[in-house]
C-alpha cells in the first residue's frame, strides 16, 4: 500500500483489488455531480463515456489502444446511492470474465473523498491479468486526477 497526504493507493494482485482513495476539493453533491453527470463526465473523462444513473442502466468506455485498435468497457449500474456510492460491474470485449468497480464518496465539509475499488480480477492472476491490473491502476489514477483537478474548478462547483 502507498500513502499520500491526501490519498492511499492499494493493488493486492493476489486478492483481485485495486483501491485509490483521494481527496476532491469540492463538496459532496458538487463532486457527486462531477462524476455522475454525462455533461461534467464529458469534461473530465471525455466524450467516449457514456453512463446511465440508475440500477440496470449501462456504462460504456470506447477508446483506442496503443496500436490503434477500437476497445470497449462496457458493464451495467447496480447501485446507485447518491451522494455517496455507484457500483457498476466492469468488462471489456476481450475479458472472459466480469469485474466490479466501486466508487463511494466521503463528505469531508469542503472536500471528498473518493474512494475507487476494482475489484474481483481473477485469481491467482496469470501474467495477462497482472498486466491488466497495472493498466487499469494506471487508468484510473489519470482519471481520478482529471476528476479532481475538474471539481475543484469553480465552474464545475457551480452546478
Amino acid at each position: 500500500m502507498t500513502s499520500t497526504r491526501t490519498g492511499s493507493v492499494t493493488i493486492d494482485v493476489e486478492a483481485g483489488l485495486i483501491n485509490i482513495t483521494d481527496v476532491v476539493r469540492a463538496p459532496i453533491k458538487a463532486a457527486w455531480t462531477c462524476l455522475t453527470n454525462r455533461r461534467h463526465i464529458r469534461e473530465w473523462w471525455g466524450d467516449h463515456v457514456d453512463l446511465e444513473l440508475h440500477p440496470g442502466g449501462a456504462f460504456e468506455e470506447l477508446w483506442s489502444d496503443p496500436e490503434g485498435r477500437r476497445a470497449r468497457a462496457f458493464g451495467t449500474v447496480h447501485e446507485v446511492s447518491a451522494p455517496f456510492t455507484l457500483v457498476l460491474d466492469w468488462r471489456e470485449d476481450d475479458w472472459p470474465y466480469t469485474t466490479i468497480v466501486v466508487l463511494r464518496l466521503r463528505d469531508l465539509g469542503t472536500s471528498t473523498a473518493i474512494s475507487v475499488t476494482h475489484k474481483n480480477w481473477p485469481t491467482p492472476a496469470d501474467d495477462a491479468v497482472r498486466d491488466t491490473m497495472a493498466r487499469h491502476y494506471h487508468a484510473w489514477k489519470t482519471a481520478l486526477a482529471r476528476l479532481k483537478a475538474y471539481a475543484a474548478a469553480p465552474r464545475a462547483a457551480a452546478d
